[in-house]
């Protein structure tokens, strides 16, 4: 702990000895405010190492609870509980009621319109693929001939 010359009372010329050796020797009128501000920035320094090193203590203690709830859990495997397979089932058929009652369901012309565009779509992509068919089985006879 430093000591200002207001609290020493002489025992301790060591250490003030070594102190002023370090230090430039303030003279004037603001030599008791740069003293002051001295004195509160060691303040400071000294109140951020104690909250630096209780942060480090805590941090430690966490970590040893930490490792200690870690090794509690290996000692005891976990119970599997049983599995209610009719309740499983119950909200499986009514989470999927809910979805179906989400469904915008096609009236009757719609689905006389679109059960027209695949079929007709089916029909050409038939047509298309037994064109290719024929052309690549011809090509594929005056290949085999010669």
């Amino acid at each position: 702990m430093a000591v200002t010359r207001k609290q020493d009372d002489g025992s301790n010329k060591k250490e003030q000895g070594k102190k002023e050796s370090g230090q430039k020797r303030n003279t004037g009128k603001n030599s008791a405010l740069n003293k002051d501000s001295k004195d509160s920035k060691n303040i400071l320094r000294q109140k951020t190492n104690q909250t630096g090193a209780i942060k480090k203590d805590i941090a430690l203690v966490k970590d040893k609870r930490d490792v200690a709830r870690k090794e509690a859990k290996k000692d005891y495997p976990a119970k599997k509980e049983k599995v209610n397979y009719i309740e499983n089932a119950q909200k499986f058929i009514k989470g999927a009621y809910g979805e179906l009652k989400k469904v915008h369901w096609p009236g009757r012309r719609e689905i006389i319109i679109y059960t027209g565009v695949v079929v007709v779509t089916v029909l050409f992509v038939g047509v298309l693929l037994w064109l290719f068919d024929s052309f690549l089985s011809t090509v594929l006879g005056f290949i085999i001939k010669r």
